[in-house]
């Protein structure tokens, strides 16, 4: 070997450990302060798209079909997918893309979405409503087709509104919730509370709807940074996370959870709930950039966008994985 060929292979070599030396850094960096998460979770499957531009924020699960739907949007800003996987098998079944009406493609944020009544709501974000979308045609529609949504859920009135960033179900209600951060993402004055920590500044509103149109039942005053909400009979668990800080699940006891006055949500007087340290029972600290939840069987299943192709970072952390947590 010529002496120029040595040193390159020195080059080389020294290269690729520097390399390995950077992910196993970066590994340790994200993984240690949460290693407590990993000691209770399993991968369930790697997210789908991680490598081609999709980045995962929505998740929900279908209890007839035994599939997950996970949904997000395009680092390319093409449409947004809805992805589903079969939670047996761990495969997936195939992939739709949203469209609006006029056959465009659907290209918003999709920070979550829920099924309720065979139909899937989709979180509008700064547009302040949900779309609807028939989960039928989802499930007939062949691999990659096109599927529109059919109509707009309004969560704003002349006054009020709610910024929509996850959405899930409980108790035969629809529940919307907002995400605030300052000063990037802002909430109305009027959400704001005073609470044992200080201030919440976001709402979850839970509603029913008549007529496609959302009756306000009820609002919980949450803290910022909140990515997804579960809701069962005891537990109330927030999925919260900002960049690549360390994310956590809240879980508040839901009998300490309780309306001592009313509050008026879209011009309507309903009960208020206050989610802060008094019913806080547990926090716990997940890999960032965690996204919506679901919660079945007593496990709880969380999205990621940290393996997407925007962040990367995730791809050597174990970002691509689904996991689900016995906590």
């Amino acid at each position: 070997m010529g002496k120029v060929n040595k040193v390159l292979l020195i080059i080389l070599i020294s290269l690729i450990t520097l390399f390995l030396l950077c992910v196993l850094g970066l590994r340790l960096y994200f993984r240690m302060p949460v290693r407590s998460f990993y000691k209770v979770s399993d991968k369930e499957f790697v997210i789908p798209g991680t490598n081609k531009g999709f980045v995962a924020q929505g998740l929900t699960y279908s209890e007839n079909d035994k599939n997950f739907y996970m949904t997000g949007y395009m680092k390319d800003n093409s449409a947004s997918p809805i992805y589903i996987i079969n939670k047996d098998s761990k495969k997936l079944i195939k992939k739709v893309l949203i469209s609006n009406p006029d056959g465009s493609a659907f290209t918003d944020h999709c920070g979550g979405f829920t099924i309720y009544h065979n139909k899937i709501y989709l979180a509008g974000g700064e547009d302040c409503c949900l779309y609807v979308i028939d989960k039928n045609n989802i499930d007939k529609a062949e691999n990659a087709s096109f599927i529109a949504y059919e109509d707009i859920i309004s969560l704003k009135t002349e006054n009020d509104y709610i910024g929509v960033a996850f959405v899930n179900t409980y108790d035969d209600l629809l529940i919307a919730g907002e995400f605030y951060r300052e000063p990037q993402y802002p909430t109305l004055q009027g959400h704001e509370i005073t609470c044992a920590d200080g201030k919440n500044k976001a709402f979850a509103l839970a509603f029913k709807l008549d007529e496609n149109k959302a009756i306000p039942e009820k609002v919980y005053s949450i803290p910022g940074n909140v990515q997804g909400m579960e809701i069962t009979q005891d537990k109330i668990y927030l999925s919260t996370s900002w960049g690549t800080s360390i994310s956590h699940i809240y879980i508040y006891d839901s009998s300490k959870v309780k309306s001592n006055s009313n509050y008026n949500v879209l011009g309507t007087e309903v009960p208020l709930y206050i989610l802060d340290s008094t019913n806080l029972e547990n926090d716990i600290k997940t890999p960032p950039m965690s996204e919506e939840i679901v919660l079945i069987d007593g496990k709880l299943y969380q999205a990621n966008e940290s393996a997407s192709n925007k962040y990367v970072f995730g791809k050597f952390t174990g970002g691509k994985y689904l996991y689900s947590s016995s906590f």
